[in-house]
């Protein structure tokens, strides 16, 4: 069973500088963190198909994992060291916190 489960998460388990175990004893993944985060907080301007990007970049958009990675370093500095992402006002303290360790771990990862 346990071989099963690691078979199956293999392409999920990063653990990139900083990278920490979140609650349940696993790494924050794009399906148990990054791809919830990205719907709920940033898709409704970032998704490819937004009806309303209210002027974000046609090159910024948070759809799969393979863009998210690539705008990491940009994703950190406006999400969690300036706080102006998303607009409209600034993500709870806990999230901001996941955010950061789901970043450290997909940092420099393929």
């Amino acid at each position: 069973m346990i071989v099963l489960l690691l078979i199956a998460c293999a392409g999920e388990v990063d653990s990139g500088p900083g990278c920490e175990l979140d609650e349940g004893g696993g790494h924050p993944t794009w399906s148990n963190f990054g791809e919830g985060f990205f719907l709920t907080y940033c898709q409704a301007c970032h998704a490819v198909d937004s009806p309303s990007r209210f002027d974000a970049p046609d090159s910024v958009t948070f759809d799969t994992e393979a863009e998210v990675v690539p705008l990491i370093p940009l994703i950190r500095e406006v999400v969690i060291d300036d706080e102006t992402m998303p607009l409209g006002g600034g993500l709870p303290a806990e999230d901001l916190e996941q955010l950061g360790n789901y970043l450290d771990c997909r940092e420099g990862m393929p």
